[in-house]
């Protein structure tokens, strides 16, 4: 049986409940005041281009935000945390679908698990992507039996080589024949 959202949220800490719900909370439920006080730490810095730091920042950002889209559908596609990080897919239609997004966050968290630092990227939902694939769809859930290590490891030698080294000949060493390719302009 396939693992939900919600399976991996049980299985999580309070980093990854407290990014949940300033999601869902804050922005698509629209207590963005609350949200940010509550699940914040004693600094909060947005790494997001035109986003000031701090709580007020967030409030000043998302009170216009959540006033100009007063029909907010999120959901939370992929979840998981890693010690102090946690990462956040979600899918989100403002208004009744006039606006569409899937964006792709990042967030450092204290010991208590309040947020401290965000991240994201944003871009917009494509129905059609040039790879065929969904930019939401397929599995949610998170394989925590999996080799972290190793992918980390993985992951670090491609950054390295292939996107700051330009080594692209290199690509095939590191890409899985069954990669499933989630962005919109980007093939198989």
């Amino acid at each position: 049986m396939a693992r939900t959202v919600e399976d991996t949220v049980k299985d999580m800490g309070q980093a990854l409940e407290n990014v949940r719900k300033l999601y869902l909370e804050g922005i698509a439920g629209g207590d963005a005041r609350v949200a940010v006080n509550k699940y914040t730490g004693h600094r909060y810095t947005q790494h997001s281009t035109g986003v000031e730091d701090g709580a007020e920042g967030f409030l000043k950002f998302f009170e216009p935000f959540l006033e100009r889209n007063p029909k907010r559908e999120i959901e939370i596609v992929r979840i998981f945390e890693d010690g102090p990080w946690v990462f956040c897919s979600a899918y989100q239609s403002l208004n009744d679908g006039a606006a569409r997004w899937v964006t792709m966050d990042m967030f450092f968290t204290d010991a208590k698990g309040l947020i401290l630092e965000h991240w994201d990227t944003i871009a917009p939902y494509v129905a059609e992507t040039k790879s065929g694939e969904d930019m939401v769809g397929g599995p949610s859930d998170v394989n925590m039996s999996v080799d972290t290590a190793a992918s980390k490891s993985l992951v670090l030698e491609y950054t390295k080589q292939v996107l700051q080294e330009a080594e692209h000949h290199k690509i095939d060493r590191f890409i899985s024949e069954d990669l499933v390719q989630h962005a919109g302009a980007i093939g198989r």
